[in-house]
Parts: structure tokens; sequence; C-alpha cells
């Protein structure tokens, strides 16, 4: 909350630079200019989005209220886990980007009342804190991540917090997992580097969420436990026939859940999860890039080239 204040302070300072950019706008949406947003350049080449692969945005938030309540500004949460999947609907084949929490990037700036103020390089989680807790705060990722992709058009996005964390994992019967690094036994003696362990219960949100605040840049090795989690639960998911499980799930998290998505589309997802036998930590990629320690946050500066290549192999091809 001190940082969502201490950029609020900043917004202030920056709106009088962001009206002429706020007009500029304005007068091209008044005169019907368009930009075609399913064609990209890039390091001198042309590429155009492949129509059959969407981009769906995932979060992870760190509350526990009813997401379908309205709440006020620096109440709903920050995005403390970003996934963006790459679903080829042809081949009904998932790929993930992940995107760490403290990647600095340029997001939207709103005051305590949530009049928006203009936008500052800031730390991506921050983005769905500024907005209302549902709609306008995954409107406001989904800007933050398209900017920071050079304008990859988000076609959906999937929303849910703490609160599904421990429906969604005992739906399954548990998710077998192996610990990934140490200093997890500190919340939970079974969480033994190396060994395999099952989540069952609170053991799910442990095991997601913890990180030893004293280290510099632990929510980056955090992201070890999300993608040993992505694998084993993909892997559980896939011993279920039909798309029952789904429908189950999704009765579960109703409260703790947003989307923008029809309950077809997911459930079309889901049943592409199940069936994906090729998705493993292979098919699930890291920003990669450089961590920064300030005075007072940890800070992540992605690698742009490496993260566009990695984009464009996903989502585009050359015109």
């Amino acid at each position: 909350m001190l940082l969502i204040l201490a950029v609020s302070v900043i917004a202030v300072n920056i709106w009088q630079k962001n009206k002429d950019s706020v007009i500029a706008t304005s007068l091209s949406k008044k005169a019907d200019i368009s930009v075609d947003t399913n064609l990209l350049s890039y390091n001198g080449e042309n590429y155009r989005r492949k129509s059959y692969v969407k981009a769906i945005l995932v979060l992870g938030i760190d509350s526990t209220v009813d997401m379908h309540y309205i709440q006020d500004a620096g109440s709903g949460g920050q995005a403390d886990s970003i996934g963006l999947i790459a679903w080829d609907t042809n081949s009904d084949k998932l790929n993930m980007v992940i995107i760490p929490r403290d990647t600095m990037a340029d997001i939207p700036v709103t005051d305590l009342n949530g009049n928006i103020m203009g936008s500052t390089l800031q730390h991506i989680t921050l983005a769905f804190a500024f907005g209302d807790g549902n709609e306008i705060s995954s409107d406001f990722m989904k800007e933050s991540v398209s900017k920071l992709f050079d304008g990859l058009n988000i076609d959906n996005y999937f929303a849910m917090n703490t609160s599904a964390i421990e429906k969604i994992n005992d739906a399954v019967g548990g998710v077998d997992v192996v610990i990934p690094y140490d200093g997890m036994q500190s919340i939970d003696k079974s969480f033994i580097k190396g060994d395999t362990v099952t989540l069952k219960g609170n053991m799910a949100e442990k095991f997601l969420r913890f990180r030893d605040t004293s280290k510099d840049f632990s929510a980056m090795e955090r992201i070890e436990a999300h993608k040993e989690y992505l694998r084993a639960y993909q892997q559980k998911l896939k011993q279920f026939k039909g798309d029952s499980i789904i429908v189950d799930i999704l009765n579960d998290i109703e409260p703790y859940s947003y989307t923008d998505m029809q309950k077809d589309m997911i459930l079309k997802l889901g049943a592409c999860a199940i069936s994906d036998d090729d998705f493993d930590e292979e098919k699930i990629y890291v920003l990669e890039g450089e961590n920064k320690k300030t005075e007072l946050y940890d800070e992540f500066y992605v690698d742009h080239d490496k993260a566009m290549n990695k984009i464009i192999d996903l989502f585009y091809t050359k015109e």
C-alpha cells in the first residue's frame, strides 16, 4: 500500500507531461485513425499475428476477497504471478511465458479515487492494484503486458486470487511436486529440496507463495516453484476424462476468479490442457533480463530482444 501511495504521488507529477499525449490520443480517435494490431515491425522485419494462436493472460492475485465486488484503488491486491498462455487452437498445444512480478514496465496509474493520472515505469504487479480488483484491474494488466511486448494484442484474461488455490489443488486430489530449492522447509517440514511431496489443503498455497523476503530477488527464485507446480498440475489433470473436472473447478472458484472469457472457451482451453502430451518445463519460458537492487525494492529489467524473439516465435509469422 505504501508503494501504491508513493506511485500516486509520482502520477500527479507526471500528469502534466502525459496531458499532451492524452490529447493527441483523443484527437486520433476522433479522426478515426486506426492501427492494425495484427502487424508488427521489429528489427527491420515485418510480421503478422497468427490468428489461430490466442494470447491468454493468467493472473494470480494476492487477495482473498470475492473478486466480483468492486474494490477501492489499492485494495484489490497485486498480480503476484503473471503468465501469458500461447494457445495454438489448430494443434491444441500450449506454451507459457512467465512474467516476473518485479518486472519494470509502463503501467497505468490512478489517484486514490481511481481517476487515471497517466502512466509511469513501475513494477508490473502494481498495474492490477491501481484498478478495481476485477475488470479495470485486469484491463490495466492487459495494457501493461501488451506494451511490454510492443503492442501484442492480449485476447483474454483469467484472474484468480489466493482463495482459489486450495480448491483448484484439491479438485484433482492433490498434486505431486518435487521441492525445487532449499529453505522451503521453514514453512513445512516436509518441503525438503529434491523430495516429492503431495500437496493437499493449505500446503499448495504454502508451496506457491513462499519466498524468503530477507534474500534479494526472492520472487525470481519462487518462479521455480510455480514452474514445478504447473508441470505437476497438468500431469495430474491429464488423468481426468471429459470436461466435468473443469466445470467443477470453475464452480468452486467462481467467487475468487474473474475473467472476460466465455465458459465454452474456458472449457476448450481446459480440454487442451488435459490432452496436451507435449506440455512440460520446456514449454514454460521465463523472461530473461537483469535483476537490480534499489534502496527499497527488487527490480527486474527485461531483455527486450530475447523477449520479443520469443513472442514473435509464439504469436507471429514473417510477412
